[in-house]
C-alpha cells in the first residue's frame, strides 16, 4: 500500500510538472506572438504614413519636412495638399479621438481618389521598416474588402498561400470603413520559436529528466517491493528450515534418555550420527548467513590456507552419497595433475557442498550428477553438470541474485541465498563463476579459482 501511494504522487507530480512547463510555454509563445503583433501594427502604421507623404508630393525626398495641420478650420494662404494626416496631439483634449480617425479616414479616401495606394510601393517601404526592426522574414501587402473578406489587390506573386500568416491591424481606406489595407507576415513562426528555443530546450531536458526519475523510482519501488517479498519469504523459509535440525536434535536427546537406546550401541550411534549431521548444517548455514552480512558491511576477511581441492570435493561427494536417499550417481572424472590450491578452506567446502547440494535438490526422481576437475590456463576449475529441470533463459540473470529462486518446486526447498554466496566467495577469491542451462534438461555451473603460484 505504501509503495502504491508513493507511485501515485510521483506520477501525480510529474503530470503536474508538464503542466506547468506546458502553461509556461504557451505563455511564452502567446507572449511572442502577442509582441510580433504589435511590432507589426508599428511598421504598418509608419509604412502607411510615409506612403501617404509620398502620395502627397511624389516630387519630395523622404527626408523633406512636411507641413502638418491641426485645427478645425485651415487657415487662408494654406497649400492643404501639403498635409499628411490629423494628428490627436494638435486637438483640444476633450475632442473625440474617434473624430480624428474619421477625419484621417476621410482624408485618405479623398487623397486615393487622384493618388491611389501602390502595393509594391508599400511593401519596398514597409520592407525597409521591418528590417529596422529586425523581423526578417517574407510578408506582402494586400487590398481587402471588409464585408466579404475578399482580396481586392495583393503583391503577393506566388498563388500558394501559406497556412501560417500573422495579419496586421488594417488601416481603413474609405470612411465607409468597407475597405482597408494590411501587411502579412508569411511563416511568422520562424522568428518566434527561435526566440522561445530556450525554453523548448530547458523544458525538453526537464521533460526527460522527470521521465527518466519516475522510470528509476518506480523500478526502485518495484526493486524494493520485490526484496522486501523474498526477505518475507526467506525469513520464513530459515525459520522452518532450522525448526527442522532443532527438532531432530530434541527427538534424538529424547531417545538417548531411553534405557533400550542407551544399551543398544547401534541404535546409540546412529542417534548421535543424526543429531550431529543436523548440527553441522545447521552451522553451516548460520556460518554462510553470517558471512554474507560480514562481505555487505565490508568486515568479511578470507583465512587462505594450502590444500587439496581434490580431496575436499571427494569427500563432500561421499557426503552426499551417504546422506541422500535412493542412491544418487555422482560421476567424477578428475584431471588435475596439481590438486593444490591456496584458498579459505571452509569457505570453498561451502560452495563445492552448495553447487552439490541444488544439483541433487533440483534433479528428478533420477539423480545423475557429473562432476569434472581440471586445469584451465592459471586457474583451477569444477563443473558440476545435472540433468535435472534447468532454468531458463530469461531467470539466468537473477539466479545469483540474493533471495532470488527460480526453480521452486514442492520438494526443493531453499533460502534463495545459496548461489549468491557461492557468487560472492568466488569472487573474494579473484575467481569467476558460469552458468548454463536449458529449461527441462538440466544445468551446469562451472567455477574457476586461481592457482597457487597465482597467489602473492
Amino acid at each position: 500500500m505504501k509503495y502504491t501511494y508513493m507511485s501515485r504522487l510521483s506520477i501525480l507530480a510529474v503530470g503536474l510538472i508538464f503542466l506547468l512547463q506546458a502553461l509556461l510555454v504557451y505563455r511564452l509563445y502567446e507572449t511572442n506572438v502577442d509582441l510580433l503583433q504589435r511590432e507589426l501594427n508599428l511598421v504598418m502604421q509608419s509604412t502607411y504614413d510615409a506612403d501617404l507623404n509620398l502620395r502627397l508630393d511624389p516630387s519630395k525626398k523622404s527626408k523633406e519636412p512636411s507641413v502638418e495641420y491641426f485645427g478645425t478650420t485651415p487657415p487662408p494662404g494654406i497649400d492643404t495638399t501639403k498635409a499628411t494626416r490629423i494628428d490627436a496631439r494638435g486637438l483640444d483634449k476633450k475632442l473625440n479621438k474617434g473624430l480624428v480617425s474619421a477625419m484621417n479616414i476621410a482624408m485618405e479616401e479623398f487623397i486615393g481618389r487622384k493618388y491611389p495606394i501602390n502595393l509594391p510601393r508599400i511593401d519596398s517601404v514597409a520592407g525597409v521598416f521591418l528590417k529596422q526592426n529586425k523581423i526578417n522574414m517574407k510578408f506582402y501587402s494586400e487590398i481587402i474588402d471588409l464585408k466579404t473578406n475578399e482580396v481586392l489587390e495583393t503583391s503577393l506573386q506566388d498563388s500558394n498561400k501559406s497556412s501560417d500568416l500573422l495579419y496586421s491591424k488594417v488601416i481603413f481606406l474609405n470612411v465607409k470603413q468597407t475597405k482597408g489595407l494590411r501587411l502579412v507576415l508569411i511563416d511568422p513562426m520562424w522568428k518566434i520559436y527561435p526566440q522561445m528555443a530556450w525554453m523548448l530546450i530547458l523544458s525538453l531536458l526537464l521533460s526527460i529528466f522527470c521521465i527518466y526519475s519516475l522510470y528509476v523510482q518506480k523500478r526502485t519501488l518495484a526493486k524494493q517491493r520485490q526484496l522486501s517479498k523474498l526477505k518475507n519469504d526467506f525469513f520464513s523459509e530459515v525459520s522452518h528450515e532450522f525448526k527442522r535440525p532443532l527438532a531432530v536434535l530434541l527427538q534424538s536427546i529424547n531417545s538417548l534418555s531411553n534405557e533400550k537406546i542407551i544399551v543398544n550401541e547401534e541404535k546409540r550411534t546412529r542417534m548421535l550420527n543424526i543429531a550431529e549431521q543436523e548440527i553441522v548444517k545447521m552451522t553451516s548455514k548460520t556460518d554462510m548467513l553470517l558471512s554474507l552480512a560480514q562481505e555487505e558491511e565490508g568486515l568479511f576477511e578470507l583465512h587462505r590456507t594450502e590444500f587439496d581441492f581434490a580431496k575436499v570435493v571427494f569427500d563432500l561427494v561421499d557426503n552426499a552419497i551417504d546422506t541422500t536417499p535412493g542412491s544418487p550417481e555422482i560421476d567424477i572424472h578428475n584431471e588435475l595433475k596439481n590438486p593444490m590450491i591456496f584458498a579459505d578452506k571452509d569457505h570453498i567446502e561451502q560452495v563445492v557442498s552448495n553447487l552439490i547440494s541444488n544439483a541433487i535438490k533440483y534433479s528428478r526422481e533420477s539423480i545423475d550428477i557429473k562432476i569434472r576437475l581440471y586445469q584451465e590456463n592459471n586457474n583451477i576449475c569444477i563443473s558440476v553438470k545435472d540433468s535435472g529441470l534447468g532454468i531458463s533463459r530469461e531467470n539466468l540473470d537473477v539466479i545469483f541474485e540474493k533471495y532470488s529462486r527460480v526453480g521452486k518446486t514442492t520438494h526443493a526447498k531453499g533460502h534463495g541465498i545459496g548461489l549468491n554466496y557461492v557468487k560472492r566467495i568466488v569472487e573474494k577469491h579473484g575467481g569467476s563463476i558460469f552458468v548454463d542451462s536449458q529449461l527441462n534438461l538440466g544445468s551446469q555451473f562451472i567455477v574457476k579459482l586461481p592457482l597457487v603460484k597465482n597467489i602473492n
